[in-house]
């Protein structure tokens, strides 16, 4: 071949190779850019497939777990903040919601809760459960049956659609922080009663003022309140 031919040849290999990279980093956008969250999928403990986000890194992983109705994207803004702090943020879709497969069975979301623990435990040192509403529920329940860090819990039912942490949260030894409005009756009673059945004596309680339920508090005028003392309890702990 001519050496023309070759260098021509050449170039057109090399500029093939350049856009497959290309392409490969558009098909994975969320992976090539830096602090951009990574989709990862996992299943839950029955088998359901499950799919979720990472935000950030280090050696602490919180997992982030929606409320009802909503879907993981409610806990994106959090995610960004824990990872700059350091954390490794993982959000997730129940069964059901958003990105993820199977039926909304609220009674069996502590299963995907679970599934996203097994997937983020071997990644990182320790693990903090934080939850909003029923994910908060499901939260207490996983925590009471897995090695965890601690739990955070906003605005989160005693019991609700056949998920009960009833009997769960006597269980629980680790330290707790129960959140809630004042005026989002329901919870508040919940948050009240789950820090009296805690057997840690690492407990907190937080009822501010307001209606806001579940993520919705951070949108309220006590937002910045909570978001600190969850991130306070975080360093702590």
């Amino acid at each position: 071949m001519p050496r023309t031919s070759q260098m021509i040849t050449r170039h057109r290999i090399r500029t093939l190779s350049v856009l497959a990279a290309f392409l490969a980093c558009i098909g994975t956008a969320p992976a090539c850019r830096a602090g951009e969250p990574q989709p990862v999928a996992f299943e839950a403990t029955d088998g359901t497939p499950l799919r979720g986000h990472l935000f950030g890194k280090g050696p602490t992983g919180v997992i982030l777990a929606h409320m009802y109705p909503a879907d993981q994207k409610s806990w994106f803004p959090l995610a960004r903040k824990m990872a700059g702090e350091g954390y490794l943020a993982m959000t997730f879709d129940f069964r059901g919601y958003g990105e993820s497969g199977g039926e909304k069975v609220i009674s069996e979301i502590d299963r995907d809760l679970e599934g996203a623990y097994r997937f983020l435990r071997p990644r990182v040192k320790k693990v903090f459960l934080v939850g909003a509403s029923m994910g908060g529920t499901a939260a207490i329940r996983v925590a009471a049956e897995n090695t965890t860090a601690g739990v955070v819990s906003l605005s989160a039912p005693m019991a609700f659609r056949g998920l009960d942490a009833t009997e769960a949260v006597q269980k629980l030894a680790v330290p707790c922080l129960f959140v809630a409005g004042e005026q989002d009756g329901n919870a508040a009673r919940a948050a009240r009663e789950f820090n009296k059945a805690v057997k840690s004596p690492e407990r907190l309680l937080l009822i501010v003022p307001g209606p806001e339920h579940g993520t919705r508090l951070f949108d309220g005028p006590k937002g910045p309140k909570v978001e600190e003392a969850i991130l306070n309890f975080l360093n702590k702990n």
